[in-house]
């Protein structure tokens, strides 16, 4: 592989790369840069943006074009019964008794503040492994982010001109994609490797 310059794209010497470091420099232009930051920006050009996967899908009409990727999930087998019964007994039995006795009990509602905020994620984790999708759109320049389900969700507004790299960030528990540029916007967590590969470099062949 060679190793390019972030700044003046030119070939960086072999001697001048050092792997265990991370970092590459230029004699050229004297930029010292990340390698691993260059490999989850380049362009892969085995890419072929015609071949869709499951779930996910691609329009481009020219000025506007949108890349959709679902977040439905086998994982919903497993998440809507155990959400059911988390906050189905956990909720109502902190909760719901007082609510039936008509009497508010100050200790137990403070001692349920984590059994319902864990009842919030887990029900919009739920709903988004039944019905959730990410997606990037572009008209001209104006460029919008969205996770969510219908239109219910996260927004992100954007100039799509002053993208400069489309990362894909592994973590450890999830992956997500970031458009670097003016700011930074991080979007697509809980998608599968396939899912974020693929949106990933239908953005950056967008940006060719």
């Amino acid at each position: 592989m060679e190793v390019v310059c972030t700044k003046c794209k030119r070939i960086v010497s072999i001697e001048n790369v050092n792997v265990q470091k991370d970092t590459a420099f230029c004699d050229t232009c004297g930029e010292i840069f990340s390698l691993s930051r260059l490999v989850a920006t380049a362009k892969n050009t085995k890419f072929d943006s015609s071949i869709a996967i499951k779930g996910a899908s691609f329009v481009d009409k020219g000025s506007f074009w949108i890349v959709e990727v679902s977040h439905r999930s086998l994982q919903a087998v497993f998440l809507v019964p155990f959400t059911l019964v988390w906050a189905g007994f956990s909720l109502s039995g902190i909760y719901g008794s007082q609510i039936v006795s008509g009497e508010f009990d100050p200790g137990a509602s403070l001692f349920g503040i984590p059994f319902l905020i864990g009842s919030v994620f887990l029900i919009e984790l739920t709903l988004m492994s039944l019905f959730g999708k990410s997606l990037v759109s572009v008209e001209n320049s104006r460029g919008l982010v969205f996770m969510g389900i219908g239109s219910i969700g996260w927004y992100r507004r954007f100039n799509w001109d002053n993208v400069s790299e489309i990362i894909e960030n592994h973590g450890e528990q999830y992956r997500s994609i970031a458009l670097e540029g003016a700011k930074r916007i991080t979007f697509g967590w809980g998608l599968s490797e396939e899912q974020t590969y693929y949106m990933a470099n239908i953005l950056r062949t967008k940006k060719q």
